[in-house]
């Protein structure tokens, strides 16, 4: 049976989630990672969130019918909300986990946070064990990003899991993200090392250079090999969700609709030669 692959509605840049719901099925494909905002912060994207941690049953009844009316389905939701090493930050997790259950969903992307200093790591975990037991409670699995902290590489993905032992906290594997936040990475070794771990994919394209926003159409960059990752993947069983997350060029104009749109169908065009669909 094909794995999941699904469309972080970010790819839709400032036309945000309503755009993804209205084309995604255009690109060949059913299912979004809705994002859920942090309620009164502007997005980097630009785009009027749907939902933020602020939301109400209406909100969420609103995206229930807008999901229904495009005929497509959730296959998780993105909470990144800031670094859970904040009390604050665990709350509005808790919040928009809560909307997440309400939305049917049972993965969810979100970040495993930072240290300032290796002192405050028990605190952290601390913090995190509170989010898995929160979300194991109503049927959730949040899964750690690729993002600055402690899950920023392989090595401390690992150390994060094995410390955590937790079974509602997984990873969130980004294939762009392993060289843009580190300099001596190879992103196939990476994903070998952490695999049995990971529960969710963000598929991103990039040259493999530090720092180096390009995340365009998959396959255009070529720095990855989607064909290996989907192998290593499928020798571990993996059945998805792969999440398309395509964020552009930094310091390109602003793509029109029509283009965030044919980013995501071209996308999609190249994982079929990969064999993602078969």
């Amino acid at each position: 049976m094909a794995a999941l692959v699904s469309c972080l509605t970010n790819s839709y840049g400032r036309f945000g989630p309503i755009a993804a719901m209205e084309h995604i099925r255009d690109a060949g494909l059913s299912h979004l990672e809705l994002n859920i905002k942090n309620h009164g912060v502007p997005s980097f994207f630009k785009e009027t969130p749907l939902l933020t941690n602020a939301s109400t049953a209406y909100d969420i009844q609103r995206v229930q019918d807008l999901l229904a009316q495009h005929e497509v389905q959730l296959s998780s939701c993105n909470i990144t909300s800031g670094n859970p090493l904040d009390p604050e930050i665990v709350s509005i997790t808790k919040q928009k986990l809560d909307l997440a259950s309400q939305l049917g969903v049972s993965l969810v992307v979100g970040g495993a946070g930072e240290l300032e200093e290796e002192s405050q790591r028990e605190t952290l975990y601390q913090h995190l064990r509170e989010i898995g037991d929160y979300a194991a409670e109503i049927g959730i699995t949040y899964c750690f990003e690729t993002h600055p902290g402690i899950c920023v590489n392989a090595a401390g993905m690992l150390r994060t899991m094995q410390d955590l032992d937790h079974s509602h906290l997984k990873l969130n594997f980004d294939t762009g993200n392993i060289n843009y936040y580190n300099k001596h990475e190879n992103v196939l070794e990476s994903l070998h090392e952490v695999v049995e771990h990971v529960r969710h994919v963000h598929l991103k394209d990039s040259f493999c250079k530090y720092k180096d926003w390009n995340f365009t159409t998959l396959g255009e960059a070529g720095g990855i090999d989607f064909l290996q990752v989907r192998f290593i993947l499928e020798d571990h069983n993996f059945e998805g969700p792969y999440s398309l997350e395509i964020e552009g060029i930094a310091g390109e104009p602003d793509p029109s609709l029509e283009e965030h749109h044919n980013r995501v169908k071209q996308s999609v065009i190249y994982l079929q030669e990969c064999g993602f669909f078969d």
